[in-house]
């Protein structure tokens, strides 16, 4: 019976000490608790993750009249500027990416926010530690690259629901600095709504002009971007300023700071094997560019680019791809299949040809254009012609002659 006993006794302990292990992990879960129901997990990963660009889910509604699968697809690589599936180098796992989408198609049925329980805090990052050098020195502060305009009460009266001026105050705020009014400068003649997009929320390579979208470090949100698109289509559909109260159009008193000029960065230059960027045009380049580059379905890459580091633009050019266009990005950073070396290869390949467009200098093509024709050749070719027709025509006569002439 001993044995009986003792076993009891280990059962026991052993029943204890789960119910121990049980305890403990549930304490140390915390608010994961409440995330049991996927549609407050799913707000509480908006708020996380979604709010910095799109605001309160009631701004912009970024899930009206999608169906469950679309809207799983946009989420995971397809629809916005980060890919969030893990699948894709993003942060979400499948059934994070699953709870947001509840969350937004429960707040779409509802028409209101699905979620009546206070939702748990956001972690806080934890900072890098700081040796005892560095700790000991006064570290700067960095500057922010935008400061975030403020609207008064005034402002705010006049904007609240009317797109159309809330978006003619944020292209005054953020934008009259370089452009001035838009009338001045017109920068979005022709440009369809897409393309105003891209360029706002990505910048553009090469200039001044920076990414706006907080994705990209700018200050604006999405909704923000899209009021000031906005107001320059209907700018141009009316082809004159529209009628706004001038309280909104009143550019914002300079900040001396703001006036300093904006030194650019020195880049060294890129360097890369022109021997492999060869190879690598064959393979890739070639169907579309044409033999060395003198373009065929696509345009032609031999020229002098007209940019200050061309090096810098090429390479943007193949990492980023053309928006609009069949050119799609090649880094693999992108998607695409080819490394950094393979890039800056790429880039000595295109330079080379640009400095002295290659194939073309020996064809029977560049031989005529680096002539005198059509002066030289083209009289010869015209005492050729006319030598021919005379003689020709001297032939005919005395045959015809021989015909009619009666023999005796």
């Amino acid at each position: 019976m001993r044995w009986k006993d003792e076993t009891l006794l280990l059962g026991v302990a052993l029943l204890v000490g789960c119910i121990a292990l049980a305890s403990a992990a549930m304490a140390q879960e915390g608010p994961q608790s409440a995330f049991a129901d996927p549609v407050v997990y799913g707000a509480w990963l908006y708020e996380g993750n979604c709010v910095r660009c799109h605001g309160a889910y009631d701004r912009e509604r970024v899930g009206r009249s999608k169906a469950r699968d679309t809207l799983a697809r946009e989420i995971e690589a397809e629809g916005c500027e980060i890919r969030w599936d893990r699948r894709y180098g993003g942060p979400l796992t499948s059934r994070e990416i699953r709870a947001l989408v509840a969350y937004i198609m429960a707040w779409e049925e509802q028409g209101r926010s699905p979620v009546t329980v206070e939702l748990p805090p956001q972690p806080t990052a934890t900072p890098a530690p700081i040796s005892t050098r560095q700790s000991a020195q006064a570290l700067p502060t960095p500057t922010p690259a935008f400061a975030r305009a403020v609207m008064d009460a005034r402002i705010k009266s006049i904007a609240q629901g009317n797109q159309l001026a809330y978006g003619a105050w944020l292209y005054t705020q953020y934008c009259h600095r370089c452009h001035q009014s838009y009338g001045e400068t017109r920068q979005g003649r022709g440009k369809r709504e897409a393309d105003l997009l891209h360029v706002i929320q990505n910048g553009k390579t090469s200039t001044q002009m920076k990414p706006f979208s907080r994705n990209k470090g700018g200050p604006l949100n999405n909704r923000e971007i899209a009021a000031i698109v906005f107001y320059i289509i209907a700018w141009e559909r009316l082809g004159s300023q529209p009628a706004l109260p001038a309280e909104v159009l009143a550019p914002p008193t300079p900040d001396p700071q703001m006036l300093q000029p904006i030194r650019p960065p020195v880049v060294p230059a890129i360097e890369g094997d022109a021997v492999w960027g060869e190879s690598l045009y064959r393979l890739h380049c070639r169907r579309c560019h044409g033999e060395d580059g003198i373009g065929y379905l696509a345009p032609r890459l031999a020229n002098a680019w007209p940019v200050s580091r061309a090096d810098l633009y090429v390479q943007h050019t193949i990492t980023k791809g053309v928006y609009g266009t069949a050119m799609r990005a090649w880094s693999q950073s992108e998607g695409g299949p080819l490394r950094d070396a393979d890039i800056h290869a790429l880039v000595a390949l295109l330079l080379t040809w640009s400095a002295a467009p290659p194939s073309e200098n020996n064809s029977a093509a560049s031989v005529l254009a680096g002539s005198d024709w059509p002066g030289i050749w083209g009289l010869v070719a015209l005492v050729i012609v006319l030598f021919g027709t005379w003689h020709l025509r001297s032939h005919v006569r005395a045959a015809h002659t021989s015909k009619i002439t009666p023999r005796t």
